[in-house]
């Protein structure tokens, strides 16, 4: 009896380890490095994630990490950039703000829910320029020279291949935001999801 407890135990235990240890290596670092090939000599100037990476369920999934670029580093990554043509220059357009922010969908969801709620408190419905606004100031900031890019996946955002977007013509409920900053010779990516 002992010893089947110690057998289970011992192989809990490994299950964990080897849980633990894949969440590890596939951290959002590694796993954004990847997506977007940024040189393994770029440095992590800053990085938040909400939840954290070490959370079971990553629900409303909130990353914000910024690679340092050195120079030639920086020059052969803007040159690549260019190259493939799925960078856009800077400023990100309105119109692919208010997409990639579903501000539409938002809409529509505040006008349903304070039409359920009218009865009990009236409410403001907040205009698409108070969305937008609020959207944009949820970006990271960078200088509005250089390029950009957006991904989406629709699910699972961190793990399943990505649509590399140079227009939108519908909402996204998730996205990864790569800005590639001429002045601060930065890459910054935002990944946010809504599910």
């Amino acid at each position: 009896m002992r010893s089947r407890l110690t057998v289970s135990i011992a192989g809990f235990t490994f299950c964990v380890l080897v849980t633990f240890g894949c969440l590890v290596s596939h951290s959002d670092e590694s796993i954004l490095r990847a997506e977007f090939n940024v040189p393994k000599e770029a440095t992590v100037v800053s990085y938040k994630a909400h939840p954290d990476q070490n959370a079971w369920v990553r629900e409303g999934l909130d990353i914000e990490i910024v690679f340092q670029l050195s120079g030639q580093d920086y020059t052969t990554y803007v040159a690549n950039a260019e190259r493939d043509e799925l960078w856009q220059p800077l400023p990100i357009p309105e119109e692919f703000l208010l997409r990639m922010g579903a501000i539409e969908s938002r809409l529509e969801a505040d006008k349903s829910r304070i039409h359920l709620l009218q009865s009990k408190a009236p409410r403001k419905i907040p205009t698409k320029t108070q969305l937008l606004n609020e959207f944009t100031a949820s970006l990271p900031e960078t200088s509005q020279a250089g390029l950009f890019q957006c991904r989406s996946a629709g699910d699972s955002i961190m793990y399943t291949p990505k649509t590399i977007h140079t227009q939108l013509d519908r909402d996204l409920n998730d996205f990864m935001l790569a800005i590639l900053d001429h002045e601060r010779r930065q890459i910054v990516i935002r990944v946010n999801t809504s599910y």
